[in-house]
């Protein structure tokens, strides 16, 4: 199963390119590691707009594969949020070169283009440049039918941005754009007469536009009382819709702005808040909601996220809470935790317990993630996850070695479902967007282990209950997971080669005695790196040639190979 989400729509967001340099985390006695800092420019600057308001002390994770694949193994969706990453041993992986190079093409002529340089135009400037392609296009299978369909996804990006340090500020100015071309599956029966004239036969095909510009300012950290960081951007998201029961076109507009201050009390606490708001308006055509138009409604979300943070060597609280307000559609004061606990004993062995919560947008953007084949009828509100209370345990009791346990619960307000069933009206299937109050308890477990650089092997599986506010929409968890197991494998064949393995099993949830075929996939490769500059790789994904929906609500690929090279510069 590709996962489409994560894997060719991720391309929107700017990357932040910058020099590879090490910094050493004092006081971290249960980790022992050493953290590389990955295309960063300025490593004492806080980045705060990938992190929510600080940034977080993440686990270095063993590196698998060297390669930035644009096709690989689905990661469950139940496995996207986990807080804690298994203790691995100690990492200290090499720095990124300036540019990047990776073409690679395969059978359903997928296609995988990647080009990105850093430029070190002095001391204090720095301009970074990336433009990718990424698609295919062949004949999939309809899940439950002999029918092939004809499937055509390409997305292109590119962006664009500047760095400038002044001696207490950072400056930072760029932007980027995409465009996503595809097509609708058309189903067997469809005709001219299905919408009543010759001229008005649908044309499945589709095309996204979008595109953002952004400037920020950041403070050198601990060059100034306070720790700041601001950013204000454009946003922009055009969408044509040419089905005859669809809007025909309408656009997103979105000013987002966000940021953050805060100071140090001591060495070991700190204070802050931070700050995001997002004034979001549409123009063009309406949506649809039976059949007749409906205007889409402009409005605002301010986000806060106050909160106080204490860690020393063995433990770690931070307190604070999401204050989000919002105007017009879905308009009200929301407030939801934002609290953490971890104990680390032994140096090796750590508990936590942790509730969080806070409002996501809703907007074209967010849900183009959520999907690629989204088809949204009435304008969605906003979701509200009232509380996502978590507890765990990790250990490392040998060197490469890792466990960890975790379990929670997690309330959430127009919680956003594919709905299978009402998207295949008038015989062209979309990935029709459905909102309802979810409720999931959910377990899991995992182990890892990694030796040197010949065998690294890891386990995972969760286990979720779902539940729905109202029963009149339990359909919508059709394609939820219930149980889930992922088996990922890499180990040393010959100097310089690696094979892997990725394998993923998910038992869709039993609503009203129908069960979705369920998600069994197999991926192999291989990779060959020649030198430290030069790399082969090859993909054989989905193996089983297995036919079900993906979470996307649209069919899997079947099996596909792709093969490439990559050169660091």
């Amino acid at each position: 199963m590709k996962n489409y989400k994560n894997l060719i729509l991720t391309g929107t967001g700017l990357l932040c390119m910058t020099g590879a340099m090490a910094q050493e985390q004092p006081k971290d006695s249960t980790l022992n590691r050493t953290v590389v800092v990955e295309n960063q420019y300025n490593p004492e600057v806080m980045d705060a707009f990938k992190v929510n308001v600080l940034p977080k002390v993440e686990e270095p994770a063993v590196p698998k594969q060297h390669i930035d694949y644009a096709t690989s193994v689905s990661p469950l969706a139940s496995y996207g949020f986990e807080p804690m990453g298994i203790i691995t041993r100690d990492v200290r992986q090499k720095g990124a070169r300036r540019g990047y190079l990776r073409g690679a093409y395969g059978t359903l002529n997928h296609t995988d283009l990647k080009g990105a340089y850093l430029w070190n135009i002095s001391d204090r400037d720095c301009l970074d440049v990336m433009a990718s392609l990424y698609g295919y296009s062949g004949d999939v299978d309809f899940p439950g039918t002999k029918q092939e369909n004809s499937q055509r996804f390409f997305r292109t990006d590119a962006s664009l941005n500047y760095t400038h340090r002044f001696r207490k500020v950072m400056f930072n100015l760029g932007g980027s754009f995409g465009s996503q071309v595809f097509n609708h599956i058309l189903l067997e029966g469809q005709d001219e007469g299905v919408f009543g004239t010759e001229t008005s036969v649908p044309n499945t095909h589709q095309h996204f536009m979008m595109g953002e510009g952004h400037v920020g300012l950041a403070s050198v950290k601990r060059t100034l009382p306070l720790d700041f960081a601001l950013q204000v951007g454009f946003e922009g998201f055009k969408r044509m819709h040419v089905i005859g029961w669809m809007p025909a076109e309408s656009s997103e507009n979105r000013i987002h702005t966000q940021g953050y201050v805060c100071a140090d009390l001591d060495d070991e606490q700190n204070i802050g808040v931070g700050l995001e708001m997002d004034n979001v308006s549409y123009s063009g055509e309406a949506a649809l909601e039976d059949a007749l138009p409906v205007q889409i409604k402009d409005y605002t979300l301010v986000k806060l996220n106050p909160y106080y943070r204490i860690q020393n060597e063995d433990l770690a609280i931070r307190l604070g809470a999401h204050v989000d307000f919002q105007t017009a559609y879905g308009s009200g004061l929301k407030v939801s935790p934002d609290v953490n606990l971890t104990y680390t004993f032994c140096d090796s062995y750590s508990l936590y317990v942790q509730a969080l919560g806070g409002t996501r947008l809703n907007g074209y953007r967010q849900l183009n993630e959520l999907s690629p084949y989204w088809y949204q009828g009435p304008q969605l509100h906003t979701t509200y996850t009232t509380f996502d209370a978590q507890a765990g345990f990790k250990a490392s009791p040998v060197s490469g070695l890792g466990l960890k346990l975790y379990g929670g619960y997690r309330m959430t307000k127009d919680d956003v479902f594919v709905d299978l069933f009402s998207g295949e009206a008038n015989s062209v299937f979309v990935a029709s967007l459905a909102q309802g109050k979810s409720k999931v308890a959910y377990i899991g477990a995992g182990i890892e282990y990694a030796y040197r650089d010949w065998f690294d092997l890891g386990i995972n599986g969760e286990y979720n209950n779902w539940k729905m506010g109202n029963e009149e929409n339990i359909r919508f968890l059709l394609l939820k997971p219930e149980y889930t197991l992922g088996v990922t494998a890499r180990a040393k064949v010959y100097q310089g080669i690696h094979a892997f393995a990725n394998y993923a099993y998910e038992n869709r949830k039993k609503v009203s005695g129908e069960r979705l075929d369920a998600l069994n996939n197999l991926n192999l490769g291989a990779e060959y790196n020649y030198n430290e500059r030069f790399n082969v790789f090859v993909h054989l994904n989905n193996v089983l040639n297995q036919s079900y929906f993906t979470e996307t609500g649209y069919p899997v690929l079947g099996m596909n190979v792709l093969g490439g090279i990559s050169v660091n510069f």
